[in-house]
């Protein structure tokens, strides 16, 4: 696929899409938290008042009088996305914007919800992101400060798209050989106790299949989302909904995603795979060479269906 194309689909893949004429929601992370941050070593940009200047991150305690009496959820937001709506209009992308305002109604607090943006909004270098060293260390760091920061025994994660593979490597560890350097993560990290993802591409994206894999670094063979050009004897027909031949997944894809699907180390207690059969970046009913890439290894729970802010809710409170 032509890189344009394919930066087209990717910026315009998101759930949470919202044309309110305000903001519902507005970040940056509390200052409280941010002093902790600054306090306990962590010299990350996580505030990322870059990103319009409030809109770039979301979370944390308005004072030390504020408790923490539900687990936190963390949310990892997709290529092109950032932690809260940035612009307004059709092609506008709304971050964690309805997740987090319904979560409030439902009687969360700032100091219970949080979200950062990992690298720039510029949808046209959509096909430029990969599952990189620098991106992987700054949200396992994020991760890591808010289960410190809240003093939570556990934490949520929710994660949309690409920050579904991205949230999927913070939390089993280990290494990654990327194209930024060879890094390693860590432990897995015991900590998440629900995890969901939606949308994700964790067999790879059918529209990087063949040379694509060589140009595109987000459908990169090594840090990206290449899916593998045959699956035994099934060639180039990646996404056909029903394989001429028995198949259960690609022969070979992409190094990051073997590696990621080949740990066996369950993700966390609960573990949501939920994805829309309409999906208009995955495409094919999410058929990547015979299964959904949209079905993380060891899910418990699958739901394929559109999905909502009030899913997001009863998965993480166990209402579902």
């Amino acid at each position: 696929m032509h890189s344009l194309a394919l930066a087209i689909l990717l910026s315009l893949h998101s759930p949470l899409f919202a044309a309110s004429p305000e903001y519902k929601v507005v970040g940056p992370l509390t200052q409280h938290f941010q002093d902790w941050l600054k306090s306990n070593g962590y010299t990350e940009d996580f505030v990322r008042a870059d990103h319009k200047v409030t809109q770039g991150s979301y979370g944390g305690k308005t004072s030390d009088a504020q408790n923490v009496t539900r687990t936190p959820v963390i949310m990892i937001h997709g290529n092109s996305d950032a932690a809260l709506r940035q612009t307004f209009g059709f092609n506008s992308f709304a971050g964690w914007e309805n997740t987090i305002d319904y979560f409030l109604q439902q009687g969360y607090t700032s100091a219970e919800l949080y979200a950062t943006s990992w690298g720039d909004t510029n949808q046209m270098k959509a096909e430029m992101r990969r599952h990189d060293c620098k991106t992987v260390q700054f949200l396992r760091r994020f991760m890591e400060a808010v289960k410190a920061y809240t003093g939570s025994e556990k934490v949520h994660i929710i994660a949309h798209s690409m920050g579904v593979t991205l949230g999927r490597k913070i939390t089993l560890g280990g290494k990654i050989q990327a194209t930024d350097g060879n890094c390693d993560i860590g432990v897995p990290y015991r900590y998440v106790d629900v995890f969901v993802g939606i949308s994700g591409a964790n067999y790879g994206l059918c529209n990087c299949a063949g040379m694509v894999g060589d140009f595109e670094p987000t459908c990169s063979k090594d840090d990206g989302f290449w899916p593998g050009d045959s699956c035994g004897m099934n060639k180039n027909d990646c996404g056909a909904s029903k394989l001429p031949y028995p198949c259960n997944g690609p022969d070979k894809y992409s190094k990051f995603l073997s590696d990621l699907n080949a740990d066996m180390s369950q993700l966390a207690q609960r573990v949501f795979s939920a994805w829309s059969n309409a999906d208009d970046l995955i495409m094919h009913h999410t058929n990547t060479w015979g299964k959904s890439t949209c079905l993380m290894p060891r899910s418990t729970d699958t739901k394929s269906k559109e999905k909502t802010y009030e899913d997001q809710y009863k998965w993480v409170n166990r209402l579902d």
